[in-house]
């Protein structure tokens, strides 16, 4: 991407599925969860097994109500929630998709980095933080900070990690992976959009609502720089 290029001044990426995949702090949360109710219930069966296997099969809500079904552990709601918060507050054992470290050392320089993600804390900042990643963006905004309502597709976060990176709408892209909820606002506010595809991916295929498919949908790293240079 040309330095002088004044409408690619600031290129922001999504966490989940973009700069990671997903699947492996799903697998990561499910080993922890499973240690946990170990401990808890004395019984040595391998729930994270069982997890994996039903989110393989494309079941991916209410995965906690179903082990304690399957198993009969007999959990109230209340220990429900306990598996939620150990999931979710849980050290990952996730890595960087191969290769993202070297582009975003390549692009750091030539453009602002910034990283805009939607997601419950402390599980988006753990992911960060085990990913190594964190010091190569300029600015970080975890959408959560804001509000729930300031998820995406809100444009809230956008505008305000835009204004952390002092880089105008027009100068800046959108890396991501969902269709469903990450181009929409950027689109309207007048951001580059880009779809990364990548292998195994959670929610790559979901159908975009009016306005909210990526200008542009690239596979893989290579391509992804590619784009980002013209």
């Amino acid at each position: 991407m040309p330095a002088s290029d004044a409408t690619n001044r600031a290129v922001v990426f999504d966490l989940d599925d973009t700069l990671y995949p997903e699947r492996q702090y799903v697998r990561s949360g499910y080993v922890a969860v499973a240690k946990f109710l170990r401990v808890e219930t004395g019984r040595g069966e391998k729930y994270e097994d069982w997890l994996w296997r039903r989110f393989l099969e494309g079941e991916t809500g209410g995965a906690f109500d179903s082990l304690n079904e399957a198993f009969s552990l007999g959990l109230c709601p209340d220990r429900i929630g306990q598996l939620v918060r150990v999931y979710r507050g849980h050290h990952p054992d996730i890595r960087p998709y191969e290769g993202v470290a070297g582009l975003l050392d390549r692009l750091r320089g030539r453009v602002r980095l910034g990283l805009l993600s939607d997601g419950f804390l402390p599980a988006q900042q753990l992911k960060l933080d085990a990913l190594g990643l964190a010091d190569r963006f300029d600015a970080v905004l975890f959408t959560e900070t804001m509000g729930r309502e300031c998820w995406k597709p809100s444009p809230a976060g956008f505008v305000a990690l835009a204004e952390k990176l002092h880089v105008p709408a027009a100068g800046c892209a959108y890396v991501a992976d969902n269709p469903a909820k990450d181009f929409l606002a950027p689109n309207r506010l007048g951001w580059r959009t880009i779809q990364l595809r990548m292998p195994g991916q959670v929610h790559a295929d979901r159908s975009a609502e009016p306005g909210g498919q990526a200008q542009r949908v690239v596979a893989g790293l290579g391509d992804l720089e590619t784009a980002l240079g013209e």
